[in-house]
């Protein structure tokens, strides 16, 4: 097992829970193990987060409970924003032919900075491997077994 310490700029899917909305047990427990890192989110992230949680807020204290959650990321994980080289790289990516720009850019941001990208996106994962590209991505098997 290695215990080296990463850091991992997380994906939408393991911003959610922390803004109160349900996910998968796998991520749930991927979340348990980035206290041994330097972990990292996106400000795309969050707006995705959001757009998703928008779509089922129905009180105002569902509101309150997403913006403590949204505090609570800022005060546990470092924020790193985009820049133009992450850009570059989404929008060369978009060009061969992955199309989700967020999830392009979240890879660029990775692969700029020198994190690992954590991700259940497996589409993605293959994409980047089938162009030979830099592999920064983190899939939460890999997390648990080598990392955690």
């Amino acid at each position: 097992m290695n215990k080296k310490k990463l850091r991992i700029l997380l994906d939408t899917s393991f911003l959610l829970p922390f803004v109160g909305f349900k996910t998968d047990v796998e991520i749930e427990d991927a979340i348990a193990c980035l206290t041994h890192h330097e972990v990292y989110y996106s400000d795309l992230s969050l707006l995705e987060a959001v757009w998703k949680i928008a779509k089922v807020v129905k009180k105002d204290e569902n509101i309150e409970v997403i913006v403590e959650g949204v505090k609570l990321l800022e005060k546990t994980f470092k924020h790193r924003k985009i820049d133009a080289n992450s850009i570059e790289i989404a929008l060369k990516m978009r060009l061969e032919g992955h199309k989700d720009l967020i999830d392009n850019m979240l890879y660029g941001l990775a692969l700029s900075n020198n994190m690992m990208f954590l991700t259940v996106d497996k589409e993605l994962e293959e994409f980047v491997k089938k162009r030979g590209m830099k592999d920064v991505i983190l899939d939460v098997t890999r997390l648990k077994q080598e990392y955690c």
